[in-house]
């Protein structure tokens, strides 16, 4: 079963609310790509203030603490240039939206495929990702001015969070149904996967022929 993406449901969870977040930013917010970009930079610092912290609490645990606090400070440099200076990537930030939307979007696809295999029917819940798929892809040709596109933007990254929270629901069920079979299967490799019919489950009666001494007798 595919799972990539979705090894726990905090991770698909996380990235809904942050796409949920920003898509109402860039959607009703006013000068919403430089505001994007400003969010994005105070997560890159939050982000790296946290592994910092946490690299100097397991500096004597682990040899790795070196590179973990290296990066924490990459982070937060680059937070803090960005935040300072919004309006270099500010103009790109609807092609990069578009992007994600495509890599997400279709990491949600093969999920819920994988899902389906296991849960049956749910073509409804491909809609939105599919939807979350084209509209990225319509991002990259950024046919109008870049208010409009921002606010398209916005609203597409709403329902990738949407989609990402149906998705973490259908990923929860169906982690948990591969799991019962596996068990079932580790058991008895020979149990089946399906609920077999009422005639498989028939079998022939075997008969067998009783010998009775009086009767024989009668005969004779």
């Amino acid at each position: 079963m595919i799972t990539l993406g979705y090894k726990t449901k905090f991770d698909s969870v996380t990235r809904a609310i942050a796409a949920i977040g920003i898509g109402l930013v860039m959607a009703f917010g006013g000068n919403a790509p430089t505001l994007v970009v400003k969010i994005i930079a105070g997560l890159l610092v939050a982000a790296g203030i946290a592994s910092l912290i946490y690299g100097l609490i397991k500096s004597k645990e682990t040899g790795f603490y070196q590179l973990l606090i290296i990066n924490a400070g990459l982070d937060i440099a680059l937070g803090l240039l960005l935040f300072f200076n919004p309006q270099w990537i500010a103009g790109a930030i609807v092609y990069a939206i578009g992007i994600v939307l495509i890599l997400f979007g279709g990491l949600q696809l093969l999920a819920l495929a994988g899902a389906m295999s296991l849960l049956g029917a749910g073509f409804s819940s491909l809609l939105l990702s599919i939807l979350a798929v084209v509209g990225g892809a319509f991002l990259l040709f950024n046919p109008f001015t870049i208010n409009v596109m921002s606010i398209i933007a916005g609203c597409l990254l709403i329902v990738y969070g949407v989609a990402e929270l149906i998705s973490a629901f259908r990923m929860e069920k169906a982690r948990a149904e591969f799991e019962i079979r596996r068990t079932e299967y580790s058991v008895n490799p020979n149990a089946r996967t399906t609920t077999p019919s009422s005639l498989e489950d028939a079998k022939e009666v075997n008969y067998e022929k009783i010998e009775d001494p009086e009767i024989q007798e009668d005969m004779d």
